[in-house]
């Protein structure tokens, strides 16, 4: 769950910090790893400007996290959609202006990485989850 104000989002700023990045899917599988290697640097950046950064294992922590901060609106994963009640929110397959695309990435890739994480190396996730999440 990654959460920035609108004018952030907006900033040209943030579209700089965003530049290179790609989403994980999309990475060849030779490049995966180097990929991460180059994810992990960028966020040390774009982690000053995102108001909020949660990895979350279940759908109550979500609809707790929506709850307690009560954002404007919410772009949800697809699969996630049907279980979480929160209004107003936006699918992520559903068309929306280009520039949410970069923080749809973000969400993703920190995902990936630390799905990956925990099934490569178990004991480095809760070090890394503290130093990423905010």
């Amino acid at each position: 769950m990654v959460g920035v104000r609108e004018h952030v989002l907006k900033s040209r700023m943030f579209g700089r910090l965003c530049v290179g990045l790609r989403h994980f899917r999309r990475v060849s599988s030779n490049r995966k790893a180097a990929y991460l290697r180059f994810f992990v640097r960028r966020y040390s950046k774009l982690r000053e400007v995102l108001d909020l950064v949660r990895i979350v294992r279940s759908v109550d922590e979500v609809e707790g996290i929506l709850r307690r901060y009560g954002p404007a609106l919410v772009i949800i994963d697809d699969k996630l959609s049907r279980h979480v009640s929160y209004e107003p929110r936006v699918l992520e397959s559903a068309p929306k202006p280009k520039y949410m695309n970069n923080l749809i990435t973000i969400a993703d890739n920190l995902a990936n990485h630390f799905r990956i994480l925990l099934k490569e190396k178990p004991r480095k996730f809760g070090d890394e989850l503290r130093s990423f999440e905010k």
